[in-house]
């Protein structure tokens, strides 16, 4: 099994440097497809290391590597346009038989190179696609999961005050914050919902600025907030570290970031891109690849709150019944979300 893992991106939390190729061997893997031997992930802004949505689709892929034991290639990009062409090029000239394109962003790239590469197979997360014959899609319901953190900030905070931090001003992150508002005024009309992105569409650093992150935040509780919903990557850790110090709580996002500052972080909204990923490689490796879109939420487990590891303490039995209940009205539809995307 082997993992190439190239970047054209600024550093992060992870040992590679800019145009430096990692070749990890572990042996002792069950054989897989004998056709697919080569994967590419093409990673969102924010690269790996963001514990949140780049390293979720990482383990739904390390799942798969485990199973199918094939080759994977990861490339890194800075999220703008040039570094994205570059990243799907060095796939593509690596080989990559298949590409996990990770987010919103690298939506319209890959509608751009899949006619040109009809053999290879692109999965795209986040960014619903119809009409290409080897391009699968996958959509989440961030307005879901959002509407029960809304409904849990709303319900734990004192003052009526809680906010939004979005990475990027895009419709995607439109839906986390229309979904929590909508839950935090289903508990009560006069609560106040401050919200704010970091960055203008178009401009992925929104998702790469942790400094920016805990400014907004900091600012934010400083002036009476008391629970920050952060949809925005690695952008979002420094949202979690201004929670720590300003010992106020945060809600995280897409991966279970609970452990990030224990007793701060409320719950986390988790979108199981981990889960998308594996199963739309476990189609194609049992030859059942299917172009168009599919659509994770509550009820298929696409996404979900945390389970509260270290701050249960702070959620009365009461609003765990107010959770419940909600999260079955919104899988039977008696709760119902337009669709902002």
């Amino acid at each position: 099994m082997n993992i190439i893992a190239t970047r054209s991106s600024k550093p992060n939390n992870l040992p590679l440097g800019i145009g430096i190729v990692l070749l990890f061997l572990l042996a002792g893997i069950p054989a897989g497809s004998a056709t697919i031997n080569t994967i590419g992930l093409l990673a969102g802004a924010g690269g790996l290391g963001d514990q949140s949505y780049n390293d979720m689709a990482m383990a739904g892929l390390g799942k798969a590597q485990q199973l199918y034991n094939f080759n994977l290639i990861v490339q890194e990009t800075e999220g703008t346009h040039a570094s994205q062409i570059k990243g799907m090029q060095s796939l593509i000239d690596l080989g990559a038989q298949v590409i996990v394109a990770n987010g919103a962003g690298l939506g319209n790239l890959v509608m751009e190179y899949s006619p040109k590469f009809p053999k290879i197979l692109f999965i795209v997360n986040d960014f619903p696609i119809e009409g290409f014959a080897n391009v699968a899609s996958t959509s989440f319901a961030h307005e879901e999961g959002s509407y029960l953190a809304g409904i849990l900030a709303a319900s734990v905070a004192t003052t009526g005050s809680i906010g939004f931090i979005g990475g990027v001003d895009l419709p995607v992150i439109h839906s986390f914050l229309d979904g929590f508002s909508r839950g935090a005024k289903s508990v009560s009309e006069t609560v106040t919902i401050t919200n704010t992105f970091v960055s203008p569409a178009g401009d992925y650093s929104g998702f790469t600025n942790p400094s920016q992150g805990y400014a907004l935040a900091t600012e934010m509780y400083q002036n009476g907030v008391e629970i920050i919903f952060s949809v925005a990557g690695l952008t979002g850790n420094g949202v979690i570290q201004a929670a720590r110090e300003q010992k106020k709580l945060v809600i995280g996002v897409d991966a279970d970031q609970d452990h990030m500052a224990k007793g701060y972080v409320l719950t986390s909204m988790m979108k199981r891109l981990d889960q998308s990923t594996y199963l739309e490689i476990e189609k194609i490796m049992n030859n059942s690849f299917t172009a168009g879109v599919t659509h994770y939420g509550l009820k298929n487990g696409g996404v979900s709150l945390s389970p509260m590891r270290f701050t249960r303490q702070l959620v009365s039995d009461e609003i765990m019944a107010t959770l419940h209940q909600a999260e079955k009205d919104l899988i039977s539809g008696k709760i119902q979300i337009p669709d902002t995307m």
